[in-house]
Formats: C-alpha cells, sequence, structure tokens
C-alpha cells in the first residue's frame, strides 16, 4: 500500500520574499558601483587629454618661436564660438561639420597639431563636446600674468556664459614669465 504526502514542493512566500530583496540589495550595489567607475574613467580621460593638450601647446609656442598660443592658432578665444550658445545647448548634437564652435575648435587643434608636430584633431571630451580652449596670454595688456592661455572642460549643462570646470593654465614660456 502507497501513502501519499499532503506536502506541495516549492517556495514559500517568505523565501521568495528574501531572494528578492537580496537581488535588490546587489543591483544596487552595482549601480553604485558602475556610476563610481564610470566618474573616475570620465575624470581620468579629462586629465590625460588636458595634459596632452598642454604639452601639444608648449611643444607649438617652442616649436614656432611664438610665446602666446593666439598667435599659433590666430585666436583669443576658440571657446567663445561654443560658450555663446544659448544655456542647455548641447555641444555634442551640434553639426560638427558645419556649426562655428566646432569649426573654430577643429581649426584650432589642427593649427596646434600643425606646429607641434602632435595629433591632437580629435581630441573631444568624455561627452562627445569640444574642450574649452582659450588663447589669452598676454591679451589687451604687455605684462606677465595679465592672462594665460588655458584648456578645460564646458560647464554641464552650458550656461551660455564663460565657465568651465577642470581648467589646465598652461605654463608661460614669455620670457621673464
Amino acid at each position: 500500500m502507497m501513502k501519499h504526502s499532503n506536502k506541495q514542493a516549492g517556495f514559500t512566500i517568505v523565501e521568495l520574499l528574501i531572494v528578492i530583496v537580496v537581488i535588490g540589495i546587489l543591483a544596487a550595489l552595482t549601480v553604485v558601483a558602475y556610476s563610481g567607475v564610470q566618474n573616475r574613467a570620465n575624470t581620468t580621460k579629462i586629465n590625460a587629454d588636458l595634459a596632452l593638450f598642454s604639452k601639444a601647446i608648449q611643444a607649438a609656442r617652442f616649436n614656432s618661436g611664438e610665446s602666446a598660443l593666439r598667435y599659433i592658432t590666430s585666436s583669443t578665444a576658440t571657446a567663445g564660438n561654443c560658450m555663446s550658445k544659448p544655456a542647455g545647448t548641447d555641444l555634442a548634437t551640434l553639426d560638427k561639420a558645419t556649426d562655428p564652435c566646432w569649426a573654430s575648435y577643429k581649426l584650432s587643434l589642427q593649427r596646434i597639431s600643425d606646429a607641434s608636430y602632435m595629433n591632437i584633431t580629435n581630441l573631444i571630451d568624455p561627452w562627445g563636446r569640444p574642450y574649452a580652449l582659450d588663447e589669452n596670454e598676454k591679451e589687451g595688456a604687455t605684462l606677465c600674468g595679465t592672462g594665460r592661455d588655458s584648456v578645460g572642460v564646458f560647464l554641464r549643462p552650458l550656461t551660455g556664459s564663460w565657465g568651465s570646470t577642470n581648467s589646465l593654465s598652461i605654463p608661460y614660456i614669455t620670457v621673464g614669465c
């Protein structure tokens, strides 16, 4: 004679809830860990790009014999065409072939590349935007310390006025500075 058991195989509701809670905690930890990695990767890319930019600018100055970057790029504020965009503009979505922001940036990169013998023509920030290049060493004055060439990351979102983060001042090469 066979006995039949009244027990059914399966999980209780409590066991299922515990599993769901554990999965939720693991998912939350993964999202937090990934976010931190992404931010560190962006910061690392920015720092590497700015260091390369600085070396290329210094090499371009040395090779051309020009003391200020504005004589190499023929501009005192390449970033000006981007900064003049309305607040909230996403520079990454602008037409890279025709927009004045991108056209002046690409031209300045080409001129720096030509003068430095270093190819920096494809330098863009982690969000696909140009870097903020401001060529203003000795702008408007003959004294050292009046202004320094600088390169940085445009504010996110763009504010429609001058401003950048992670900005790097390029050291003077002008005699006596």
